[in-house]
């Protein structure tokens, strides 16, 4: 193939797996949006109900009052009420959107015209973004065939985990100099404290 074949070739390949990319985002926006909804208001609830339980610790005393009654019934009714409303409001509309998006992702890859256009094509480059990827190569004239396109795209995704492992690295060396740092601190206060004992 010349290079204006590969293009149109990679280019239909682009169009087919397009929905596909678009319904991936758009359940994994939807993953995403679920879990913020059931992480919303969290610490709130928790405080309330330890605070209602708290509350009915105080039943148990022989000062128990009527403010502890009123105390449990304000508590627990506000983590009640907030209980309600994450659910109603914010998980289930979440819920909803989360199941449509994963329904759209599911038709998406089950479509036909999407399952076929694999077969003539090496299953870990078949997404939107790894084929946009080829195209480009291709196009700026980094390569000259398919073959050469995805021996490049494998370089380009060895480099970057050659990076992000480096970033882990330098990460983990600057965490062992704070730790490091911060236990010489300790031992010249235990250093002078036992010299300030043994006067």
């Amino acid at each position: 193939m010349n290079k204006q074949e590969i293009l149109n070739y990679l280019s239909e390949k682009k169009r087919i797996t397009a929905p596909v990319a678009a319904a991936e985002e758009q359940a994994d926006q939807a993953q995403q949006d679920y879990a913020k909804a059931k992480k919303k208001w969290r610490p709130g609830i928790i405080i309330l109900l330890i605070f209602a339980l708290l509350e009915i610790y105080g039943f148990n005393k022989p000062w128990g009052s009527f403010l502890d009654i009123l105390g449990f019934l304000l508590f627990g009714g506000s983590a009640a009420f907030l209980i309600y409303r994450k659910i109603t409001h914010h998980i289930k509309p979440t819920e909803a959107k989360l199941a449509e998006a994963n329904s759209i992702l599911q038709r998406a890859r089950s479509n036909p015209e999407y399952r076929n256009g694999s077969k003539d094509f090496p299953a870990k480059f078949y997404n939107y973004y790894d084929i946009y990827h080829l195209w480009n190569f291709i196009n700026e004239g980094r390569a000259e065939s398919l073959k050469e396109a995805y021996n490049l795209l494998e370089t380009h995704y060895f480099q970057e985990d050659q990076l992000a492992i480096q970033e882990d690295i330098r990460r983990l060396q600057s965490e062992t100099a704070a730790a490091s740092k911060v236990t010489a601190t300790a031992s010249v206060i235990n250093v002078v404290n036992s010299f300030r004992n043994k006067k």
